[in-house]
């Protein structure tokens, strides 16, 4: 096993190569940020150790680049500092750190951690996958590296915000996944989108273009298929209700079938509160940078539709005991 330590002391490199060496782990060592990630892409270490402060690159940058890196991302990480701040500890996490320890940690407690980080990693990846990027050649390529995960940072944040921002537009629970059905087509190219609501047994259709009635049929089973492996039980898809949010003009196409069918779970305050389904009649339109795109709003798209739900049934309920204190 190869462990990477990435820090400007040159005292602490020595120490943590003479604690792990003879527990017959093989060390590398960087002394800035930027050699950090070198020496990650062309030793393809195991594990690596980061300090925060370096030079050229802190620590929490170097652990983005390469928990943003789909290939490298399975790499555990851990931070290895002597800050000692909740802040910093928070920052640790949200940059993707698999531990957080502070230098008073070195012995038993470091090597405790490496073992059960390693243990976790081998089990997450039992095909045995290597790192197959090319290795980085010097400051440019690292630069060009952390404009990289910077634009992707700022895309992610964008689209976020922008699902965010219908939940603050009353237009009820229909217009709510409509509008964000409709955003969320400008960035995954499919022809038909829902929300599948297992308390209501409701689907909220947005489609790209005119369906025929076979596909919109075979798109509510499929719903009502995946659906019942999420909740475990069987739900019929005649049981589901399909509200069609909106129509386009032209003729009906004749059907086609779903080449490409994905759902996502929605889940609010730990619970499930409905699927994002999605179909394409096209081959290989949710590849992973698609999933990728997807994982990034599920947790938005979820929050703005349960609040929305929640929002209409305090609504209902409100209207129904009004009109019951009227009779």
């Amino acid at each position: 096993m190869k462990i990477l330590i990435a820090d400007d002391s040159p005292v602490l490199r020595m120490a943590v190569r003479k604690l792990l060496e003879p527990e017959g782990y093989e060390v590398v060592t960087a002394e800035d940020g930027v050699e950090g990630i070198t020496q990650f892409y062309t030793e393809r270490p195991d594990l690596v150790l980061l300090d925060v402060q370096m030079p050229k690159l802190s620590g929490y940058v170097v652990c983005r680049i390469i928990k943003e890196d789909p290939v490298a991302a399975r790499t555990p990480v851990l931070i290895l500092t002597v800050r000692t701040s909740a802040e910093d500890r928070y920052w640790g996490a949200k940059s993707g750190a698999d531990g957080y320890l502070t230098k008073d940690a070195l012995g038993d407690d470091l090597l405790t951690s490496i073992r059960s980080s390693l243990a976790s990693t081998a089990l997450r990846d039992l095909s045995g996958v290597r790192l197959d990027a090319p290795p980085m050649d010097g400051d440019a390529d690292v630069l060009t590296r952390v404009c990289e995960v910077l634009d992707r940072k700022l895309f992610e944040a964008t689209v976020v915000n922008e699902i965010m921002s219908v939940a603050v537009e009353p237009v009820g629970l229909d217009g709510t996944v409509d509008r964000m059905l409709s955003s969320l087509q400008r960035l995954v190219a499919f022809d038909a989108g829902a929300i599948v609501f297992p308390e209501e047994k409701l689907i909220d259709l947005h489609v790209g273009h005119q369906l025929d009635f076979a596909d919109l049929a075979e798109f509510t089973d499929l719903c009502a298929q995946h659906l019942s492996e999420r909740l475990n039980k069987e739900i019929p898809a005649g049981s589901l209700e399909l509200h069609r949010l909106n129509d386009v003009e032209g003729d009906n196409d004749p059907a086609r079938g779903w080449q490409s069918f994905r759902t996502l779970p929605l889940k609010s305050r730990g619970q499930l509160v409905g699927l994002l389904a999605l179909g394409s009649h096209r081959p290989g339109v949710f590849d992973e940078s698609a999933m990728r795109t997807l994982r990034t709003i599920t947790a938005s798209v979820a929050a703005v539709a349960d609040s929305a739900r929640n929002f209409q049934h305090s609504v209902e309920t409100e209207a129904r005991a009004t009109f019951s204190s009227l009779l």
